[in-house]
């Protein structure tokens, strides 16, 4: 969805710019494009393997360019370190980058065996595996049915904590056989929400949403335009509540998107997940 990332996000050419979910610099290059000489662009990922592949790719001689390995809810100290007030637009795309999933070592997928990790983030204090070694029963029956909309989250629960009795689950082939225990219905669609289910409480990913949508206002200028890209249910459930208050006539932004966009037909051909991508656009109320 570049082509409207930039019609939301840019309307100036010498504006201050941050991508703050930069992954390995797709967006971050559509934006190094159209912006002019004057322009800046902070890119800002939680994941550093991502970052170094966008730092080699959008160069180290672009003096435009700045790289920042953190999370998106700590804008505050990006800010201090640029030496500036706020920023003309910000970017976050919340799905996980298709490099990050893709890449065996970070343990996100099921379709390899290998350690059950996620932790992407040397800032995060725990791996999956040890989050399912002492997640109590009651606590993973919530996170299945909250962030995987899994209809037999009670019964995959108690197989986890099943086998961990008897020993740990330590790589995501123990996690696949353990949730599957010859079970037939157990699809690759059911593995993919019980493995985003976990994913999304290693990575912290509301309170570092709550985050990011408790501080934007803080972070643009008057006149500053946030754009952000959401895929899961979860996501959409808070994103509207968050539109529907800020926007309201006396809320701090004008909306932009009145209903949020999809991805076209040949995106979707391109790129399978990005079927589920919805994006919306405010802009901060005032003159920049």
């Amino acid at each position: 969805m570049v082509d409207e990332v930039l019609e939301h996000l840019l309307d100036r050419e010498d504006g201050i710019y941050a991508d703050v979910t930069t992954g390995t610099g797709g967006h971050a290059e559509a934006i190094l494009e159209r912006i002019g000489p004057n322009g800046r662009l902070i890119c800002l990922d939680q994941d550093p393997v991502a970052l170094e592949i966008a730092r080699g790719r959008l160069g180290n001689e672009d003096a435009r360019v700045r790289f920042h390995r953190g999370n998106y809810a700590k804008l505050d100290g990006v800010l201090a370190a640029e030496g500036i007030s706020g920023f003309d637009g910000i970017l976050a795309d919340i799905g996980l980058n298709s490099y990050t999933l893709a890449r065996p070592e970070a343990g996100m997928s099921y379709q390899q065996d290998v350690p059950l990790d996620m932790a992407v983030d040397p800032d995060l204090p725990f791996s999956a595996a040890e989050y399912l070694l002492r997640v109590d029963e009651a606590a993973l029956v919530d996170t299945f049915q909250e962030f995987g909309d899994l209809r037999r989250a009670r019964l995959y629960a108690r197989r986890i904590v099943e086998r961990r009795r008897a020993e740990p689950i330590r790589t995501t082939g123990d996690l696949v056989r353990t949730v599957r225990d010859r079970d037939r219905q157990v699809d690759a669609g059911e593995l993919s929400r019980i493995f985003q289910a976990i994913r999304v409480v290693v990575l912290d990913e509301m309170p570092r949403l709550e985050g990011l949508l408790d501080g934007i206002g803080d972070w643009l200028q008057p006149g500053g335009r946030f754009v952000i890209i959401s895929y899961a249910g979860h996501e959409e459930k808070r994103l509207k509540r968050w539109m529907k208050g800020v926007t309201s006539p006396e809320g701090p932004f004008e909306a932009l998107t009145r209903r949020p966009i999809g991805p076209t037909r040949e995106e979707v051909g391109k790129n399978r997940r990005a079927r589920s991508a919805r994006l919306r656009a405010v802009r901060k109320r005032g003159e920049g």
